[in-house]
């Protein structure tokens, strides 16, 4: 059985994840390459071995090189970190979230009407 994914990624794992849920795939040397400050290649290493234990992503070899790939997708990760994040910062409550995004000027009216026809179109479907 595969373990269950840790409920958390740190800064540098979620940034590995993003190109690998870009990607699809890769070498650790093709996600270094892409990574803001490109870390030394055995940092990139112990990282994906870390996301691997945690129930991340898996690896292929393919020659001498390992292929890693997602085992989870963006939208799960993501739904889960929002759930938490609802949890723990805004007393369990999706629309005291909007409120702050909408007092901090992160999200424009304009913004959330749009965001509103998004999902109602996506709904119709």
């Amino acid at each position: 059985m595969p373990p269950q994914p840790s409920p958390t990624l740190t800064d540098r794992e979620a940034e590995i994840m993003e190109q690998l849920w870009t990607l699809g795939t890769a070498t650790a040397e093709e996600i270094r390459h892409r990574l803001s400050d490109e870390p030394h290649d055995s940092t990139v290493r112990t990282m994906l071995r870390i996301l691997e234990t945690k129930g991340f992503v898996s690896h292929k070899r393919s020659g001498r090189s390992y292929v890693y790939k997602p085992l989870i997708k963006r939208e799960k990760v993501q739904g889960k970190t929002l759930t938490d994040v609802i949890r723990q910062f805004f007393s369990g409550s999706p629309h005291e979230l909007v409120l702050r995004l909408l007092e901090e000027e992160q999200l424009s009216v304009d913004e959330l009407d749009d965001l509103m026809n998004q999902f109602q179109q996506g709904r119709k479907k």
